[in-house]
């Protein structure tokens, strides 16, 4: 709290107390008393005029009365004021002491979510590490090109690659869909998992490409009775280890390194010869690289490619299910007989 010293030591009162003609002890203002003496020296016996003496000691007698009175308003207003600073440094205080209370539970406070953050990161690293060794399947789609240098790039492939059926190729999309560039995989004939490859940048005349984002996936081992190729692509692969970037979980799928958040789902690599059919890379295809919700249908259908891990444990039932239908079945028309016997 500022305090004014012009209030503390009473000078600014008694300039305004000046101002306004402040009374003295006996009631009577200044003027009125100087108007008294003022008469009194006109009225005065000329021949026994008041003695000088006498006219200093009523002038001085006034200027210390008025001087006390100043001064005992000025102490009054004096110990006002340090009062007031008492109570305010009592306020302060108080204020003190809540806000130490206040800083405590703050710092206590961040104690527990820090242990809260601590024991929740040892959780999620043990879920990360868990997702070794199964399939991830990634919301990117594509690589970057600069225009220059060669592009470097790995993809995943389930089975081996079986060069008699069909004709495996990689297939190098723009942005527009447009296929640019497809690269034989006869070389990589009896060879699965993740297979690098390196392009040059340029399209099927040999001319170079701008830089941008290309999708790239790959089509292998063609199905004589479905007629249908086995689908892969950058951003799906086997999770071959998770590396812990400041804490925060990464993903390593071949060459590629990316973060958790990126992945959409998470499945065995068993199931992904059912679940890899094109149903679920033809949304992926369709799609330009940068439209999230289109992005969302494979997660739809990868929700329901789920499904073949749940009926691991329920393939079973179906077919321990059809055995009991048919003994339903027999029973039904086996009862006539029985009531007839």
């Amino acid at each position: 709290m500022a305090i004014d010293l012009a209030e503390v030591t009473g000078a600014k009162a008694a300039q305004e107390r000046k101002k306004e003609q402040p009374t003295i002890a006996n009631g009577l203002d200044k003027n009125a008393f100087m108007k008294l003496f003022l008469e009194q020296l006109k009225n005065q016996d000329p021949t026994a005029p008041m003695e000088t003496d006498k006219i200093i000691t009523q002038t001085a007698q006034l200027t210390q009365v008025e001087m006390q009175e100043e001064n005992k308003k000025t102490m009054q207003e004096v110990a006002s004021a340090m009062k007031s600073n008492k109570e305010t440094n009592e306020s302060l205080k108080d204020f003190q002491g809540t806000l130490k209370d206040t800083m405590e539970n703050l710092n206590k406070g961040m104690d527990d979510s820090l242990k809260a953050n601590n024991a929740l990161r040892e959780v999620s690293a043990l879920n990360s590490v868990s997702m070794i060794g199964k399939i991830a399947e990634t919301d990117v789609s594509g690589a970057n090109f600069d225009g220059n240098n060669k592009l470097s790039f790995s993809l995943f492939f389930d089975e081996k690659i079986d060069a008699s059926k069909g004709v495996p190729a990689i297939q190098i999309l723009n942005e527009n869909n447009e296929l640019v560039k497809t690269i034989s995989l006869k070389d990589y004939n009896g060879q699965k998992g993740y297979i690098n490859f390196e392009w040059d940048g340029t399209n099927e005349k040999g001319e170079k490409v701008s830089k941008g984002n290309y999708k790239i996936k790959a089509e292998y081992n063609l199905d004589s009775q479905s007629k249908q190729y086995l689908q892969t692509r950058i951003g799906r692969g086997e999770v071959e280890s998770v590396i812990f970037d400041k804490g925060k979980p990464m993903l390593r799928m071949g060459e590629m390194i990316l973060p958790i958040d990126s992945a959409i789902e998470f499945y065995k690599p068993d199931q992904k010869p059912i679940d890899q059919k094109p149903l679920k890379q033809k949304p992926i295809d369709q799609k330009p690289i940068d439209q999230k919700p289109i992005d969302q249908k494979p997660i739809e259908q990868k929700l329901s490619d789920q499904k073949p891990i749940d009926q691991k444990l329920s393939d079973q039932k179906p077919l321990d299910q059809k055995p009991l239908e048919q003994k339903i079945s027999d029973q039904k028309p086996q009862t006539p007989p029985k009531e007839t016997a």
